[in-house]
């Protein structure tokens, strides 16, 4: 025999199915509009209400690695000809 489902449970429940309806509609305006930053925003936010009701729910999510590696620049002295025309963070420098 199963156990019973609290309130809370259920909500999450309701929540979760909500949330999968929302991300298939947005998958849906996606094929039939352009590409937008507003549509992309969109995306990620009901991508992320899934993610939210995990953390709500207490669901531990396994950490994502970083999408790229880590490169280690040398700190060493460079040639000045390699820096020749390019503005450092106080603009174009004047002689």
């Amino acid at each position: 025999m199963s156990a019973p489902v609290s309130g809370q449970e259920q909500h999450v429940a309701a929540a979760r199915r909500a949330a999968r309806d929302l991300v298939a509609a947005v998958e849906n305006l996606a094929r039939t509009s352009p590409p937008s930053v507003d549509l992309r925003r969109l995306a990620e936010d009901a991508a992320r209400i899934s993610v939210d009701l995990d953390l709500l729910a207490g669901v531990r999510q396994a950490q994502a690695k970083p999408a790229i590696a880590l490169e280690i620049v040398q700190d060493v002295e460079y040639p000045a000809s390699l820096f020749e025309g390019a503005d450092d963070e106080l603009g174009p420098r004047r002689p």
